[in-house]
């Protein structure tokens, strides 16, 4: 299945990203009652079955309304990586373009959407169990410091996208950004892996009101599901150390049903966290893709003016 053309007539890929919170599922919701878009989820965690609270997937009912792609797609204990939804969004793109409609990418999980559109490999490099291991031990013997330094030694911009206190994400970035060091770029570039034309709005919320609406979807999320999705998960026979659990939420939210942290402790680690992984997310997107920055009430305008353009 090869991707689709974007010829002379048809506008660049749309592509809605921006930090958590900061409105991208509803804008999308929006842009369909003008548009017949379906969205392809670019998100690390919805592609997961059961984990629907804590990740604030859309709900059965906005999926009705919109056709989404690439959500609950694998189990908690699978493995998924850019490469993986790089392919997989290539094929939903021609599905959807066939029946008529316009793709739409809709996500903040940025290594993804670059893999998707550079045709980069990101994602494609293999485990390498013995470099893990001495990363791993030096971890051990030497603390993070020493990893963190040589990951934005020989790769800033992951360094910058990671979360440097999760120490599985620690390794397996320096374990991708070693290996990628020593790979040679292949002859010539297969059709599945040349660039796609985009068009990147991003959804701008002034940090203060962003912060404000992670607190209160925070609180929201633990008072209505999160614990029970995270107590189910759990006696599904999911361990709390995979990476789906260890994930912002669901790992604050084990924490209270083991007792370790009290309720308002889990959600107050869990908002700072997302501040946090917020923060990542904003300056990735300023510095790895040529974004378009725009407030919420100024995005529906803009996206439903770039769906219904056409190139010349």
């Amino acid at each position: 299945m090869q991707p689709a053309d974007h010829g002379d007539t048809q506008p660049p890929l749309l592509v809605i990203v921006g930090p958590t919170a900061t409105g991208k599922t509803s804008l999308a919701l929006d842009l369909a009652e003008h548009a017949p878009i379906e969205v392809i989820s670019a998100d690390s965690r919805q592609i997961y079955r059961g984990l629907d609270v804590g990740t604030a997937k859309p709900t059965l009912a906005e999926r009705k309304r919109v056709p989404h792609h690439l959500i609950d797609i694998i189990d908690p204990d699978d493995v998924f990586n850019a490469h993986r939804f790089a392919r997989l969004a290539r094929a939903a793109i021609v599905d959807i373009e066939t029946r008529g409609a316009r793709p739409v990418i809709v996500g903040g999980t940025g290594f993804y959407i670059q893999a998707l559109l550079t045709g980069s490999p990101l994602g494609a490099t293999p485990p390498d169990p013995d470099l893990r291991s001495r990363l791993t031990r030096q971890l051990e013997a030497d603390g993070p410091e020493p990893l963190i330094q040589r990951l934005r030694e020989v790769a800033p911009h992951r360094a910058s996208a990671i979360d440097l206190d999760n120490p599985r994400r620690l390794i397996r970035a320096l374990e991708v950004a070693e290996s990628r060091r020593h790979q040679t770029a292949p002859e010539g570039q297969p059709e599945a892996t040349r660039p796609i034309p985009a068009y990147v709005l991003g959804l701008e919320v002034e940090p203060a009101t962003l912060a404000e609406r992670i607190a209160q979807r925070t609180a929201h999320m633990f008072r209505h599901g999160l614990l029970d999705e995270a107590r189910r998960l759990r006696a599904q026979g999911y361990h709390r150390t995979l990476p789906a659990l260890t994930s912002v939420g669901y790992a604050e939210a084990l924490a209270h049903l083991d007792g370790i942290m009290t309720l308002s402790e889990a959600i107050e680690r869990t908002t700072i966290r997302t501040r946090q992984y917020a923060r990542r997310q904003r300056t990735w997107f300023r510095h790895q893709l040529p974004t378009h920055w725009h407030p919420p009430n100024a995005a529906l305008k803009t996206a439903l003016h770039h769906l219904t353009a056409t190139r010349r």
